[in-house]
């Protein structure tokens, strides 16, 4: 018989890589570069929910404080990737990545 852990850490091991795979795909598929990066930021929270199930089956341990610590370093740094490769991409395609201000806008008085 399982314990209930192991089978909460089976769910959570089950839904985390459905969504690394859902991710994956997602980057494949898409024609965008810009379609791509939304889902790339599906991978940290699929590693979240593995660092969690980890955690439930290990308890907190060396391997649970570590795999805890993984899962937090992911999904506080994986949004801030997916920004900071959007403005790089968007540098380079336009040489800035603000909007433009037209030009018509500019001469107008307030």
């Amino acid at each position: 018989m399982s314990s209930w852990r192991e089978i909460v850490a089976t769910v959570l091991i089950i839904l985390g890589g459905g969504l690394e795979l859902i991710a994956v795909l997602g980057v494949c598929v898409m024609r965008d570069v810009y379609d791509r990066l939304h889902y790339v930021g599906l991978v940290s929270y699929g590693g979240l929910l593995i660092g969690l199930a980890i955690v439930f089956r290990e308890g907190f341990s060396l391997i649970g404080d570590e795999a805890l610590l993984t899962a937090a370093i992911l999904v506080t740094t994986g949004p801030v990737l997916v920004q900071t490769t959007m403005r790089s991409f968007l540098i380079r395609e336009r040489k800035q990545w603000q909007h433009a201000i037209p030009e018509a806008a500019e001469d107008e008085e307030p």
